[in-house]
């Protein structure tokens, strides 16, 4: 029969401040990895992909970590890295339909991030590990 675990103390979120700070080291990352891309002779669309890539990651896994006001702070700081240093250069921001259309996904990726992965982990929480 399974039984339920007692539960774990979960830790605390990053503060807005810290995860901020943790945004942007994700944030010029993406705008390095970017640049890495970029001088290693990849085209326009794999710089940029790249860029998207890590963005996407590291607002995900700092929308997890931080509070839910770091979480779209988190997005935001990390599309003007990645659209400044991967969709253009020299740090340009846009507001063209690929651009906002990578903001809505970076803020959706935090959305969802912030908060579907601890529902699932506070779900799991009780069932005994396999």
């Amino acid at each position: 029969m399974l039984q339920r675990r007692p539960a774990r103390p979960v830790p605390p979120p990053l503060p807005g401040g810290a995860g901020f700070v943790a945004a942007i080291v994700t944030g010029v990352a993406a705008g390095l990895a970017a640049g890495a891309a970029g001088a290693a002779g990849a085209g326009p669309g794999l710089v940029a992909a790249v860029a998207v890539a890590v963005a996407v990651v590291g607002t995900a896994a700092l929308a997890v970590a931080t509070t839910a006001a770091g979480a779209p702070a988190a997005a935001a700081v990390c599309w003007g890295f990645a659209d400044g240093f991967g969709l253009h250069r020299l740090a340009e921001l846009h507001t063209g339909a690929r651009d906002l259309e990578l903001l809505a996904g970076l803020l959706a990726t935090a959305l969802v991030a912030h908060l579907l992965v601890p529902a699932v982990a506070r779900h799991s929480a009780g069932y005994p590990a396999r």
